[in-house]
């Protein structure tokens, strides 16, 4: 009697077998695979910088691409330990000279996490402690020109920035026209003769032209 009882429950396991794992089948199946977090567009040439696009300066002072409209824009990828800024310093502080006066606003971005240090908190009005090395360098070259804080490489990540200097030139409009390096004489050996390919673009601009050389590979 008892052997009957242990075959007949075994039988009805058996039994419900088949039926768990269509469930369970069933359940895989309307089962939802996980979702990507979408990837950040990334600025191409032709590539409109957003209008709401924001960046905090060395002091703590917020800037838009929105006020950046109606101007020429050359965006240069800086640092202050890199050793082909040696180079570039110069030919950006001449570029400063150069657009006095004119529709052209230099932007310099530092990306580099280890020489930015720790990001100050977004209610932080004290910035007297924050990028101490970085206001050094930028004062010692002379820089008029603002520096902008890129914690978390957001802005580097957008403009596909690698190396320092990276260079690039926008539109009174927003539109990315050239990206690349700073000019062609990392070596400095062309001295006058070298080809500054921001303020070839910027000039182009300027005067209403197409610009001629919209891309190179950029050094540092």
């Amino acid at each position: 009697m008892k052997q009957s009882w242990i075959a007949w429950l075994a039988a009805g396991a058996l039994a419900g077998l088949p039926v768990a794992m269509a469930q369970e089948k069933q359940e895989k199946k309307d089962e939802k695979p996980p979702v990507e977090a979408p990837k950040a567009e990334v600025l191409k040439l032709g590539s409109t910088v957003s209008e709401s696009l924001a960046m905090r300066d060395l002091d703590g002072k917020s800037l838009t691409f929105k006020e950046l409209r109606g101007k020429v824009v050359i965006v240069h990828f800086w640092s202050d330990r890199c050793p082909a800024e040696k180079h570039a310093d110069p030919v950006v502080k001449k570029l400063e000279e150069y657009y006095k006066g004119k529709d052209v606003v230099i932007v310099g971005i530092a990306s580099n996490q280890g020489e930015l240090g720790e990001e100050p908190p977004k209610d932080e009005k004290d910035f007297s402690k924050y990028y101490v090395n970085l206001k050094k360098k930028a004062g010692d070259v002379g820089y008029t020109h603002k520096i902008y804080a890129d914690h978390g490489n957001v802005l580097s990540d957008l403009f596909q920035a690698r190396s320092t200097p990276h260079c690039y030139v926008i539109d009174a409009k927003g539109v990315l026209r050239y990206a690349g390096a700073l000019d062609d004489d990392p070596g400095e050996e062309k001295g006058e003769n070298a080809v500054v390919y921001v303020r070839d673009a910027a000039d182009a601009l300027l005067s209403g032209k197409d610009v001629k050389v919209t891309e190179t590979r950029s050094y540092g």
